[in-house]
């Protein structure tokens, strides 16, 4: 296992804008990175990611809205963490592996954290969520199938594709030409991969997801049950989660997982 991360890069911390040379400026991609002592998940959604009331699976979905959300992005794995950079280790990627490392410099000044390119010239500003420190956990589902990271309120899952995709194509193209040769199945196995971030104390409620009908639906249909002794969960579908690390002062990780309490759709 890494060694743990500083204390101060801990928590959850939310994009405010990302710059780089020629003009380039995003600020409204909601992106939300939580960080545990050393795992950590992302997510990055655009604002006008396709949502239709109602929809309950990729079948609703047109195919140009189906190209639209395979431009979502989102990651997790290990951080490392030197005074001079952060190294983001991606074992789990909404997107096709890439050839350059995911590495930036850091500093923190205050509630803001501000990442500078290594690779690539860039800046992302980003600020620290209320209520994301104290608590910090993380869980593996299987051999690298899945990630649950909790930092302080919030949560972040992210579970892998039954088929890797292909280095290479970008998401979007590897779905478009699925979709071109009529094949909307293969299309949904591409884009079927669930991140899923949102609150614990709202009931485990997911705010921000990959399958944006998730949204606003609690992240299990029941609690899952935490081995008081191994500190293992076994979730509302049977799947075993081993706990990978933990850090929780105030001994709230045995009662945190009783909040999951509603019906609704269960990953």
């Amino acid at each position: 296992m890494n060694a743990k991360v500083p204390a101060e890069v801990t928590g959850v911390w939310r994009r405010d804008v990302i710059t780089a040379p020629g003009g380039y400026r995003d600020d409204t991609t909601r992106v939300f990175w939580v960080q545990a002592d050393s795992w950590y998940g992302d997510i990055r959604l655009r604002l006008d990611i396709p949502r239709k009331t109602g929809a309950t699976s990729f079948a609703d979905f047109s195919d140009a809205e189906l190209i639209e959300l395979a431009k979502a992005q989102g990651f997790a794995g290990q951080l490392t963490v030197t005074p001079e950079m952060c190294a983001w280790r991606r074992d789990l990627d909404y997107q096709p592996p890439g050839p350059i490392p995911d590495e930036g410099t850091w500093r923190i000044e205050g509630d803001m954290l501000v990442e500078g390119g290594i690779h690539a010239e860039y800046e992302e500003i980003w600020r620290l969520e209320p209520q994301s420190r104290g608590l910090r956990a993380a869980f593996g589902l299987g051999d690298g199938q899945g990630l649950l990271v909790i930092a302080g309120d919030h949560f972040l899952m992210m579970q892998a594709r039954k088929t890797p995709l292909p280095a290479g194509d970008s998401l979007p193209a590897l779905v478009e030409s699925a979709l071109a040769a009529g094949d909307r199945s293969k299309a949904f196995a591409l884009l079927d991969m669930p991140i899923c971030y949102g609150r614990i104390g709202g009931g485990w409620r997911i705010t921000h997801s990959t399958l944006p009908w998730l949204e606003g639906w609690p992240l299990w249909s029941q609690p899952p049950r935490l081995d008081p002794e191994t500190g293992d969960l076994s979730d509302s579908a049977g799947a075993p989660w081993s706990l990978l690390e933990v850090h929780d002062p105030e001994g709230l990780l045995p009662n945190l997982f009783t909040l999951a309490l509603g019906a609704g759709t269960s990953l």
